[in-house]
């Protein structure tokens, strides 16, 4: 977004499962936004003219045109991977790959009026909390199986993306088939899905920030078998290969990029 977005600013956030809030606008009918997989769920709101649509969306599972109207203001919120407060009727697996339009005011009463009024990024956020949170009373219920998924979520970004469903197995006593199963209720994903998602982010933060580092040194940092398999699985993530990431990023500050 900081690259193919006009007036792109976020807000970072880490409470109530939120990481950032973010805006932006299109001008330019060529602009197409691309889509990587991070395991997060966006909500998205548009806002053209007096009028305003939301949408919600998974993540994706390889690089992905994002295609939006030019001529709109659009407000974001991006949430952690597994902490999203679904609307009813909606599950993680039909968010996958998936934008959905939704009411304004699903995630609280006169919310879609509030972020149409809102003057900033700053006021937009402060509105979608104060109704989120309210929404987020009681409707979160601690179950075995949310339990399960968090510990195996926590396993993952430990290891970086690098922890055997064996080795699940034999930490939480369950087996590899309820793990999976858990997992994917949250996510829309198996663990193994997303620890390719994990190792991908990884390669990106050491990409940003480690300009020294080696495609042959990240790859073993991060898990890979060898430069060629983290090539490959980066080229099908980002639709580019590291190489031309570099490239491309090269005069934007990483904290724009994370």
């Amino acid at each position: 977004m900081a690259l193919r977005t006009d007036n792109f600013r976020k807000i970072l956030q880490q409470s109530l499962g939120i990481a950032q809030f973010y805006t932006f606008s299109l001008k330019e009918a060529a602009d197409v936004l691309q889509a990587v997989p991070d395991g997060s769920v966006d909500l998205l709101f548009e806002k053209k003219g007096n009028q305003l649509r939301s949408f919600i969306g998974g993540t994706v599972l390889q690089a992905k045109e994002w295609p939006l109207e030019t001529d709109g203001r659009y407000f974001g919120v991006r949430f952690l991977p597994g902490q999203c407060f679904l609307p009813e009727g909606l599950s993680a697996k039909e968010l996958v790959n998936a934008d959905i339009e939704i009411s304004g005011n699903a995630y609280g009463d006169n919310l879609a009026e509030q972020i149409m009024e809102a003057h900033n990024l700053e006021e937009q956020a402060r509105f979608f909390l104060e109704s989120y949170e309210k929404r987020l009373d009681g409707e979160k219920k601690e179950q075995g199986w949310s339990r399960l998924e968090r510990y195996v979520r926590a396993r993952i970004y430990a290891s970086g993306g690098n922890v055997p469903m064996d080795t699940l197995v034999e930490e939480t006593g369950y087996s590899a088939c309820y793990i999976r199963r858990s997992f994917e209720r949250v996510h829309g994903v198996a663990p193994k899905t997303f620890e390719k998602f994990i190792r991908f982010q990884n390669v990106l933060h050491k990409i940003n920030y480690k300009a020294d580092k080696s495609y042959e040194e990240i790859a073993l940092e991060c898990g890979y078998y060898d430069q060629a398999h983290m090539i490959r699985e980066f080229r099908r993530f980002a639709g580019v290969t590291p190489k031309v990431y570099r490239e491309i990023t090269a005069k934007t500050p990483p904290a724009m990029l994370e």
